[in-house]
C-alpha cells in the first residue's frame, strides 16, 4: 500500500514539476496571439498528454490486478527476483 501510494505522490510531483517546465518554455518561446483566444496545444505537448493518459491507465490497471490478484503477484515477484540473481551472479 506504501509504494502505491509514493508512486502516485512521485508521479503528482513529476506532473508539477513538467508543467513548471512546460509554462516556462512557452513564456520564452511565446507567440502573440488573442489574449481571449486558447493556446492550442503542440504536437509535443499533444503527445505528452497522450503518453500521460496512457501511463496513468497502466498504473491503474496495475492496481487492479495486484489488488485481484495478490499471491500470483507476489509469487511473480519473486520468482523473477530469483532468476535476476542467478543471472548477475554469474
Amino acid at each position: 500500500m506504501t509504494s502505491r501510494v509514493s508512486l502516485r505522490q512521485e508521479l503528482d510531483e513529476l506532473r508539477a514539476e513538467f508543467e513548471t517546465w512546460r509554462k516556462g518554455s512557452s513564456q520564452s518561446t511565446s507567440r502573440p496571439q488573442d489574449a481571449t483566444a486558447p493556446a492550442e496545444p503542440t504536437g509535443l505537448e499533444h503527445q505528452i498528454a497522450e503518453l500521460n493518459r496512457l501511463v496513468q491507465m497502466m498504473l491503474d490497471e496495475a492496481e487492479e490486478t495486484v489488488t485481484e490478484h495478490p499471491v500470483a503477484t507476489v509469487a511473480g515477484a519473486l520468482a523473477l527476483g530469483i532468476v535476476i540473481g542467478r543471472i548477475t551472479a554469474r
